[in-house]
């Protein structure tokens, strides 16, 4: 029987953690794939799958197995949750190959706003990772932000559901930023404060709580390409926890 696929994290990857304004946390570690390179190669028929999306998220591929994932899961477990206020028990992983090559004139609404990861239940909390698998740090790393008015992004997410172009008009009206030509978010706005950047690395991981508003911080949109082999190639995945 065929062996089948899976991520492998490295024995002793490095790990540093970050505190922002407020308490939130999060975390950057380097060398983290056993090795990434065999990853891309060995779900490159998924990999293959990734087309741009105008709408949800701009470029993601099928759903991965579990059992494909299991190591990140297990490292969550052992390493992430001694940094982190959540129990190590009932971790739930959901994990995609990403690659994001909308270029400005084609980001939704959604796009052009930093976000915040919905949890899938009121009692857990939905904590977030991104894997970088390019080797230019220009395709861009990780934004993060703090809200200045969170409801404008609130109200603009549910009306973009219904009628974008609504959505658009809505977000016109609070926000200077909107009423320019589109673009990638990687600054402050009237909805939210830029705070930091953590600048993509191959074979970077950053780890984070889902309700810490963030974003791609892609400033040379010009430099993403659609072949995922060539651009922006991530593996994203969220992990629902119950909180300490």
């Amino acid at each position: 029987m065929e062996q089948q696929p899976r991520v492998k994290v490295a024995s002793n990857p490095e790990i540093n953690l970050h505190e922002l304004e407020g308490g939130q946390k999060y975390a950057i570690v380097d060398n983290f794939l056993a090795d990434p390179h065999e990853v891309i190669e060995n779900f490159s028929g998924q990999i293959r799958k990734i087309v741009p999306e105008p709408l949800g998220h701009p470029g993601r591929g099928p759903n991965m197995q579990l059992n494909e994932i299991q190591e990140i899961q297990s490292f969550i477990r052992s390493r992430l949750s001694r940094l982190f206020p959540f129990h190590r028990a009932s971790i739930r992983l959901k994990a995609f190959l990403s690659n994001v090559a909308l270029k400005p004139e084609e980001l939704s609404v959604y796009h052009r706003m930093c976000h915040i990861d919905p949890r899938i239940s009121p009692k857990l909390q939905t904590y977030a990772g991104v894997i970088y698998l390019f080797d230019n740090p220009d395709l861009g790393g990780t934004g993060f932000y703090r809200w200045k008015n969170k409801e404008i992004a609130v109200n603009a997410f549910q009306m973009a559901y219904r009628d974008h172009a609504a959505a658009l008009k809505y977000l016109e009206q609070h926000s200077e930023v909107f009423r320019r030509p589109s673009e990638y978010m990687t600054s402050s706005n009237e909805i939210a404060e830029f705070i930091t950047a953590v600048p993509a690395r191959f074979n970077r991981m950053v780890f984070y709580n889902g309700e810490l508003p963030h974003s791609g911080h892609i400033t040379h949109p010009e430099l993403l390409d659609p072949d995922p082999m060539k651009g922006r190639l991530t593996l994203n995945f969220f992990a629902a926890v119950l909180p300490k």
